[in-house]
């Protein structure tokens, strides 16, 4: 249950951190051994009851239960979004180009705020608290998963854009000279000059797997969309040519560092 498996992760941690075992956590939750561990292994989905008895055993202060309404959340996805989350966690690498901004995946809290903020004026701020939470962890969930390769083009005026204050964009750059520099990610960047428009249709991402053939996910205003066969081709044909007009990687970090200079 894609839903529950970031839970589920939280929930064997916590037990193992106070270093009891399946039957321990049984015996102080009222549970069965094995109904816990398919609630660590995502194979079930607790109930509040239960989610109370661990609270109270592992002391969390309500962050197991957020981690729990979150998953609650997730069930009630739309099934484009369940399916995009599926081939992600099955992938074995993804290759991401965005025209407006820094990929999803690879935006810093404060960043991903300011899009979903100016993106959804008409939702309250714990929604829009939520979705952030939701988009910075999936890179860690995803290396505990699949650990896909990871590349980005990003176009130099996504660069030298100021979504937010100087500071955001900042600290933005830095994490992706970090996400590059220790090997997570490789971010190359798109010269303005460049005289090539292919990427100019949109944001996409190519999903390659080692057992089957590659997925792309288009997006749009209202969500995505995952799609085979002929759409591959030419988005994977649109990806080759953007990879070959962008600077190389030491080039590249070379731009974002003199961005990061200019920024007051």
């Amino acid at each position: 249950m894609t839903a529950w498996v970031t839970f589920g992760k939280e929930l064997r941690r916590l037990r193992e951190r106070q270093g009891l075992t399946l039957d321990q956590a049984a015996k102080a939750t009222g549970y069965g051994a094995s109904t816990i561990s398919k609630y660590e292994n995502a194979f079930r989905a607790p109930k509040q009851d239960f989610l109370n008895e661990a609270e109270a055993l592992f002391g969390t202060n309500g962050d197991l239960l957020r981690r729990w309404t979150e998953a609650k959340r997730a069930e009630d996805d739309p099934d484009w979004h369940r399916k995009i989350v599926t081939a992600e966690e099955q992938c074995s690498g993804i290759k991401m180009w965005n025209p407006g901004l820094i990929p999803g995946m690879l935006q810093t809290p404060e960043y991903a705020w300011q899009i979903f903020r100016d993106g959804g004026p008409l939702d309250s701020e714990e929604e829009i608290e939520r979705l952030v939470r939701l988009r910075v962890s999936r890179l860690d969930t995803l290396r505990e998963m699949s650990n896909p390769r990871l590349l980005a083009v990003v176009s130099e005026a996504v660069v030298h854009a100021r979504v937010g204050s100087p500071g955001v964009m900042r600290k933005q750059l830095e994490h992706l000279l970090a996400l590059d520099a220790d090997g997570t990610a490789r971010v190359l960047v798109l010269p303005a000059n460049t005289p090539y428009y292919g990427g100019a249709a949109g944001a996409f991402r190519l999903l390659e797997f080692r057992d089957r053939p590659t997925l792309v996910q288009v997006e749009h205003a209202s969500g995505g969309e995952l799609l085979g066969g002929d759409v591959v081709v030419r988005l994977s044909s649109v990806y080759g040519e953007l990879q070959t007009w962008a600077l190389p990687p030491v080039a590249s970090r070379e731009v974002m560092m003199r961005a990061i200079g200019g920024l007051e």
